[in-house]
């Protein structure tokens, strides 16, 4: 009997486990064309400075070093701006745009540092 109920509760931890992790690991990337420079110079050719991904309910962006502050916005098929937020990116920061309950279509992700450089990428939601 013991033996049954540890491997119940077994079966239950890994089931928890993996999907928690899953849940995290990013869908797809979302390619970004554009340059903003990194504030000590020119960046290691093999190291993105934003990287951004699209997940089922979210678009993730992650920091790989210090930019100082930054505008996300995002803009629907009609232009209309449907997400904008002003924020101090810092190396290993994260940011998760919530895009639960946006209408189906295609997006546009502008990020922009105020000194003329600029990040942009599309993306779908269903």
């Amino acid at each position: 009997m013991k033996c049954v109920v540890f491997i119940a509760c077994l079966a239950c931890f890994s089931s928890f486990f993996s999907t928690k992790a899953s849940a995290h690991l990013p869908a797809a990337p979302i390619p970004l064309k554009g340059e903003i420079p990194p504030p000590q110079g020119p960046k290691s050719p093999s190291t993105s400075l934003i990287e951004a991904y699209q997940n089922a309910t979210s678009v993730d962006l992650v920091f790989n070093c210090d930019l100082g502050v930054l505008t996300i916005e995002v803009v629907d098929q009609t232009g209309e701006t449907v997400y904008l937020k002003k924020l101090n990116a810092v190396a290993n920061g994260t940011l998760s745009i919530d895009t639960c309950g946006w209408a189906s279509g295609e997006y546009i992700l502008m990020i922009t540092d105020g000194q003329g450089g600029y990040l942009e990428g599309s993306f779908l939601t269903d």
